[in-house]
């Protein structure tokens, strides 16, 4: 009996010392889950620049700046097909907010609304631009915590393009604070609807969440 009952508070502590490892390691996810979500991809000078629609006040600065720095570039504008002031904030006064941030009107490209008025239709308008207007080389410009979903999506609809998808996220303009997400309601928001959303898109599309 005194040895079955050593051997029984033996895989209890074997027990907790799992549990204390698989929490630490929760914990651990959990807490990097905003840093997680931030990506960026390098692909050099881009032949075109993407701005996706939405948060216009931290990716219309970024992509600017990135327009400014590869002047040979075109820039294209995503719009929704049922443009609200939470899809396309300031939809219609976009170019000549460009062209105030030193981005030449002619480069300018506004994309013809997409039925699918979620991230997924913004990469097919793109799918459907390249197919008319080839370029080797594809920026997506947005918002910080959207990185990790635009870049598979973008990959995704634009295999077999030839298309080489980069990402950048507009962190200096943003307010976003991926290392503390969980002290501000922004970040919580955010944060938890982007892992609800790149989830969706496994089941829906097939499109991977998978590191980059």
């Amino acid at each position: 009996m005194r040895r079955w009952f050593g051997r029984l508070r033996g895989r209890l502590r074997a027990t907790r010392f799992i549990f204390l490892i698989v929490l630490i390691v929760a914990v651990w996810t959990l807490l990097d889950a905003g840093r997680a979500l931030v990506v960026a991809r390098d692909i050099g000078a881009p032949d075109a620049i993407v701005m996706l629609a939405s948060h216009e006040w931290e990716r219309l600065p970024a992509a600017a700046e990135l327009a400014r720095r590869y002047p040979s570039s075109v820039l294209l504008l995503t719009i929704p097909i049922a443009v609200t002031r939470f899809n396309c904030h300031l939809c219609s006064e976009r170019p000549e907010w460009l062209q105030h941030e030193g981005v030449a009107a002619q480069r300018i490209v506004q994309l013809a609304p997409n039925p699918i008025s979620t991230t997924y239709g913004e990469a097919l308008a793109v799918r459907a631009y390249a197919d008319t207007h080839p370029f080797h080389k594809l920026m997506v410009v947005t918002s910080p915590y959207h990185c990790r979903r635009s870049l598979h999506v973008f990959e995704h609809v634009m295999s077999g393009s030839g298309v080489d998808v980069g990402i950048l996220p507009a962190s200096a303009y943003s307010i976003a604070d991926p290392a503390r997400w969980w002290r501000h309601p922004y970040d919580r928001w955010y944060v938890t609807y982007e892992w609800a959303a790149n989830v969706e898109y496994r089941f829906k599309y097939g499109i991977g969440i998978t590191n980059p």
